[in-house]
């Protein structure tokens, strides 16, 4: 993990909590509500992946926050009105008070 500095956290983002609950048929739906916002460093990592075949862009951006003791991958995050899914958390170093998220857009 890169050393950063509080100031390159420059970029206002919205984290959402997830509640796992059941529909009437058993299925399981999931309900987000605001948990915070936070300022993060965004770095774009646009790439292309295999799926089912075909070549396709993925909208992937790495974000460095604050630790949050909590967070988990059922968790949502909004940047810049986006909506993105957790793909990864990497805690880096332990005694760093840093992570990095690797998110993945929502259409």
């Amino acid at each position: 993990m890169a050393y950063f500095n509080t100031g390159d956290l420059d970029t206002l983002v919205t984290i959402n909590r997830c509640t796992i609950t059941r529909d009437v048929e058993g299925g399981k739906k999931y309900i987000f509500s605001k948990f915070h916002d936070v300022y993060a460093n965004v770095d774009r990592n646009i790439s292309e992946q295999v799926s089912i075949g075909n070549l396709e862009g993925g909208d992937y951006i790495n974000l460095t926050i604050y630790k949050i003791p909590e967070l988990n991958s059922t968790w949502q995050v909004v940047v810049a009105g986006q909506k993105y899914e957790i793909t990864n958390i990497d805690l880096g170093e332990r005694l760093s008070p840093f992570c990095t998220l690797t998110l993945h857009a929502v259409d």
